[in-house]
């Protein structure tokens, strides 16, 4: 299930950091996650 995260990153300064990927990873799922994530 994509997920489309918007915004702007900052490094520990405030510094916009550019061209960055966040990557999540899920060690587990159920149908409780799923329904109630918001």
């Amino acid at each position: 299930m994509p997920v489309l995260i918007s915004g702007v990153l900052k490094d520990g300064t405030g510094t916009p950091v550019q061209n960055c990927t966040i990557q999540l990873k899920a060690c587990r799922t159920s149908t409780t996650v799923v329904v109630n994530t918001v």
